[in-house]
């Protein structure tokens, strides 16, 4: 009777010794990992690494991106995991995702733009590799369940976007670096995040991925914004009020994360006094309206001050009776479009004038 059980042992042990077996690349993905997205490019300043294909990129003319400037906090599971130091930029923004085949090793990859960078006067800001990036390093940096972490443009295949979605799902071998290089049109900033993809839990997706490097470049160039929101006229807005009840103006113009108007809201604080000493009778709420990044808490305060900003603007400086306003923040309450596109969040960001 114990036959049978040395042979299970031994059985079993063999199972143990070999490597489980993977799936044959799906030809339709693979297809897809040997071209590069129509239209795309590669960045100037980063280039790419021999062999590789453009996966995806999306170009931004004017934006602000956050990069991370130290290892993650928390564990894999937890929710309260974070890049405690972050570098935000503005400018032109460009992420682009690249696959290597197999056969290169993440650090040759990651070495070989590090570099590439210095050559061009790029100075490192932080670099980490494997655990010392910190356990939560990956998912924060790039989901599949977070598509904002992802690089997927308006019009991308269904395909592809799998593979996008995908890419870093199951790496464990991980390296990032931040580099900046300044000169006198200001700072440039690249990151560069490198990881082998294993295992994963996509099926064939992860089966045609498998043994492959995904490289996400990200950079912010120094670039001013372009002033393309049109002024609304006094006129325009009486007329917008009485049909609606409501108007709203992207010519009030705020830095990231503060409640100072800037200089260039002038035109637009003019035209809003304008239209309130025509109608001395009327009385209106001054809201402030922000996008759904950060939490909700601090976007309703931050709001609330901004159109606190814009009511005392309107009387100190243009002598509209305060009584006349009431100002409110509503954060990312009352969306007029989805915040699940840059265009839309840019929508949402907005002050109104509402009849009380």
């Amino acid at each position: 009777m114990r036959r049978p059980v040395r042979w299970l042992a031994a059985i079993a042990a063999v199972l143990i010794l070999v490597p489980p077996a993977f799936a044959a690349p799906n030809p339709a993905y693979l297809a897809e990992l040997q071209k590069d997205l129509p239209g795309a490019s590669d960045h100037p300043l980063a280039g790419r690494y021999e062999g590789s294909s453009l996966l995806s990129q999306t170009v931004k003319a004017f934006d602000e991106l956050s990069l991370p400037s130290g290892p993650a906090e928390g564990e894999t599971w937890d929710q309260n995991k974070k890049f405690p130091a972050l570098q935000t930029a503005e400018g032109r923004v460009t992420r682009s995702l690249y696959v290597v085949p197999p056969g290169r090793s993440v650090l040759e990859i990651a070495r070989n733009f590090k570099t590439s960078l210095a050559g061009k006067g790029f100075e490192p800001v932080f670099e980490c590799a494997g655990e010392a990036c910190g356990k939560s390093f990956r998912q924060l940096k790039y989901s599949w369940d977070r598509e904002t972490t992802q690089v997927v443009p308006d019009k991308l295949g269904n395909a592809r976007r799998t593979l996008v979605k995908a890419m870093f799902d199951g790496s464990t071998d991980l390296r990032y670096g931040l580099y900046k290089r300044a000169d006198a049109g200001g700072e440039t900033f690249i990151a560069v995040f490198v990881a082998g993809h294993q295992g994963g839990t996509f099926g064939d997706v992860s089966d045609t991925l498998e043994g492959r490097t995904g490289v996400l470049i990200e950079s912010v160039e120094p670039r001013a914004m372009e002033q393309r929101i049109t002024t609304v006229s006094s006129a325009e807005i009486d007329s917008t009020i009485a049909a609606q009840g409501r108007v709203s103006l992207y010519g009030i113009y705020f830095d990231f994360d503060r409640a100072d108007i800037k200089p260039e809201s002038e035109p637009q604080l003019a035209e809003m006094a304008k239209f309130l000493k025509g109608a001395p009778d009327l009385r209106i709420h001054v809201l402030g309206h922000t996008d759904n990044r950060g939490k909700l808490d601090y976007n309703l305060s931050l709001s609330r001050r901004r159109a606190e900003a814009v009511a005392k603007a309107l009387s100190t400086r243009y002598g509209v009776d305060s009584k006349r306003m009431a100002a409110r923040g509503l954060g990312s309450l009352a969306p007029v479009a989805s915040n699940r596109t840059e265009g839309g969040q840019a929508k949402n960001r907005r002050v109104e004038l509402v009849e009380q």
